[in-house]
């Protein structure tokens, strides 16, 4: 036989290892996903990673509130109720002593800072609850807000001594497109000015009053509390706001609508805290 003609046999191909190994990793790494998307699920469903309501907080009392004016001035309505404390007011509002203050229950109404009386056994749902009642408290406190700001912008005087009555307005042939005019009412929010910020010492009232509410509003928030008394012009109109802050973590969030200064001076209906300057005594 020829030796010339003699050539070596063929190594083996490795194409079907290369797959193999390819299947291998690509197998790994599907499964690495899957654990890491389990893992995100399992973390939110136990509230651990689920989106807070609230923000993180501000430095001041003062920036929380000017924060707030913010959000509303650029229409951001999840903005707003994020400088509320919401998750934190939940888990920290002493609602022990907040009984013990008002010396009387009803089930039926706001309390502490909710929208309705909040439950408190062991639960998630329960929380929940609470959370969304707080929620609700926001809303409906910005609403009074915002009708009062329209109530300064309309010609519908009826509408208006009807809303400040807390009365029934009666409807005739022409009520309806009222209601309507008056709701269609823009409070032109984007207008907000920030003025001065003020003290409750710059009202002459007694300090003794507003001393003891605020010993007893530390007690019922759980943390340090602060008063921010701020005047604003909203469409060309002068406006006191009266808002209480709370601090968690070192973090400064909105508490109420109101705050002890608005009560001792007796502002009508004291639960908005935005005060038109001809209703400030």
């Amino acid at each position: 036989m020829d030796s010339m003609n003699m050539q070596p046999a063929p190594e083996p191909k490795k194409k079907g290892i290369g797959k193999a190994l390819f299947l291998i990793i690509g197998l790994a790494l599907g499964a690495l996903l899957t654990a890491l998307v389990m893992c995100i699920v399992l973390k939110t469903k136990s509230g651990e990673t689920s989106k807070s309501v609230e923000g993180e907080g501000y430095e001041s009392p003062e920036e929380a509130v000017t924060a707030y004016l913010n959000f509303l001035k650029e229409g951001d309505l999840e903005g707003v109720i994020s400088t509320f404390a919401v998750e934190s007011y939940v888990d920290n509002y002493d609602m022990d002593e907040y009984f013990e203050y008002i010396q009387q229950f009803n089930p039926f109404i706001a309390n502490g800072g909710q929208m309705t009386t909040g439950f408190y056994f062991d639960s998630d749902m329960a929380r929940d609850l609470n959370i969304e009642s707080r929620r609700a408290y926001i809303l409906y406190n910005l609403h009074k807000q915002l009708m009062q700001i329209i109530s300064h912008e309309t010609d519908e005087e009826e509408i208006v001594e009807t809303i400040s009555d807390g009365r029934l307005y009666t409807f005739d042939e022409d009520s309806c497109k009222s209601v309507m005019k008056f709701l269609s009412t823009d409070p032109e929010l984007d207008s907000i000015d920030i003025g001065d910020f003020l003290e409750h010492e710059d009202f002459d009232l007694p300090d003794d009053g507003i001393k003891r509410t605020m010993k007893s509003l530390k007690k019922r928030w759980g943390a340090d509390v602060e008063q921010v008394i701020v005047e604003l012009e909203i469409a060309d109109e002068d406006y006191t706001l009266f808002m209480l802050c709370v601090c968690y973590d070192g973090k400064w969030y909105i508490a109420e609508f109101n705050n002890p200064t608005a009560l001792a001076l007796g502002t009508k209906p004291n639960d908005r805290g935005l005060v038109h300057e001809d209703e400030l005594p």
